[in-house]
């Protein structure tokens, strides 16, 4: 089972549906990863959640989408 960590104070994230998801930018800073369980509400993760790609009527990309 992967380990999900909040990227604000590093800690173990116990339950994943408290997890606030962020968009990042450049001036974030994450916290490194540690054991200790996440104490903050709600945990914070920069990126988008899990399965977000694959949810149904979710635009896709066009493949010659230039990058």
């Amino acid at each position: 089972m992967n380990q999900i960590h909040c990227h604000f104070c590093g800690g173990s994230i116990s339950d994943p549906a408290t997890v606030s998801y962020r968009v990042a930018t450049t001036a974030i800073i994450r916290a490194q990863p540690h054991a200790a369980p996440c104490p903050c509400a709600p945990a914070i993760v920069y990126g988008p959640p899990a399965g977000y790609m694959s949810w149904p009527g979710l635009p896709s990309q066009p493949k010659n989408a230039p990058k």
